[in-house]
C-alpha cells in the first residue's frame, strides 16, 4: 500500500510555461491511497494490479491579506481514482538479463466529472503497451521500459518511457535507487487542458526521482519516493511524495 501527496501552487500549462492556480495564493493538494500487487500465475505469467482506493483533491480558501475575508471558499473532492488492471509476459530470462511486454488496461472509475476541476480520474479507457528490459545482480540491477498508451474520449494517444538504477546494502536489506520517467504527448486529441494540472490531457513531463526501501526478515518492507518535474506541460509543478509498506512472497 502506497500513500502520496502532492502540494502545488502552479502548474505547467499547454505552453509549457509556469502558471498560478487560479490566481496567486491558490493552493491545490492532492493525496493518493492506492494499492499495487503482482501475482505470478506462472514462471512467465504475472497478473498486474493498481488501485488508487481513496484520493483526495482540496483547494485552500482564499483570505484577503488586509481585510481577512474570505475571498474564495475552500473545495475538496473525494473518490475513487482510475484503476489499472494488466498483465506481463516474460520474454526472455538468462544470465542476469530479462525481457517482459506487458498490457495494462486503464479503466474509468475515478470521477472526471467535478464542477470545480478536482478530478480524481480522467474518464476515458486507455490501453497501455509496454517492452521492459533489464540486467541484474545480487546487489545492483538497472532496467528500463518504452511504452504506447492508447487512450479513448479524444484523449492524444502518448510515449511513455522509464529508466532505473537501483543498489542493495547492509546485506541487501536496504535499497536505494534513482529514476527517470516520461511521457510524451502525440497530440492526435482535443487540444484542452483542465486548466489546474489535474487529469488534463497533451500531458508531458520529464520527472527525476529518488526512493530507500528497507526490508525486514519476514519479508515486509517500507519505502519512500520523492518525484519532480523537470519540465512539464498540463502538470503539476511540485514535488511528489510517497511512502508505502509493501509484502513480499
Amino acid at each position: 500500500m502506497d500513500i502520496s501527496a502532492i502540494y502545488a501552487r502552479r502548474f505547467y500549462g499547454m505552453d509549457g510555461n509556469i502558471y498560478n492556480i487560479n490566481g496567486a495564493g491558490t493552493r491545490l493538494s492532492n493525496y493518493v491511497t492506492a494499492f499495487y500487487g503482482e501475482y505470478g500465475l506462472t514462471d512467465r505469467l504475472t497478473v498486474i494490479g493498481y488501485v488508487p482506493f481513496l484520493v483526495r483533491n482540496t483547494v485552500n480558501e482564499g483570505i484577503g491579506a488586509l481585510s481577512g475575508e474570505v475571498l474564495q471558499p475552500g473545495l475538496e473532492n473525494t473518490s475513487i481514482g482510475d484503476i489499472d488492471l494488466g498483465l506481463r509476459y516474460g520474454l526472455f530470462a538468462r544470465n542476469g538479463w530479462s525481457v517482459t511486454t506487458s498490457l495494462l488496461l486503464g479503466l474509468p472509475t475515478g470521477d472526471a466529472t467535478n464542477a470545480n476541476l478536482l478530478f480524481t480520474g480522467d474518464g476515458e479507457f486507455n490501453q497501455l503497451i509496454r517492452i521492459e528490459a533489464g540486467y541484474g545482480t545480487a546487489q545492483w540491477y538497472a532496467t528500463g521500459f518504452i511504452g504506447f498508451n492508447n487512450r479513448t474520449r479524444n484523449f492524444s494517444d502518448e510515449w511513455r518511457f522509464e529508466l532505473e538504477f537501483g543498489h542493495k546494502f547492509f546485506n541487501e536489506r536496504l535499497l536505494a535507487g534513482v529514476k527517470l520517467a516520461g511521457t510524451q504527448s502525440l497530440r492526435n486529441g482535443d487540444p484542452t487542458g483542465s486548466g489546474n494540472g489535474l487529469f488534463s490531457n497533451n500531458v508531458e513531463f520529464i520527472s527525476p526521482q529518488a526512493f530507500l526501501a528497507y526490508e525486514f526478515k519476514n519479508q515486509v518492507g517500507i519505502q519512500a519516493q520523492v518525484a519532480g518535474a523537470m519540465s512539464g506541460r498540463n502538470v503539476l509543478a511540485a514535488p511528489a511524495n510517497s511512502f508505502g509498506v509493501y509484502f513480499r512472497w
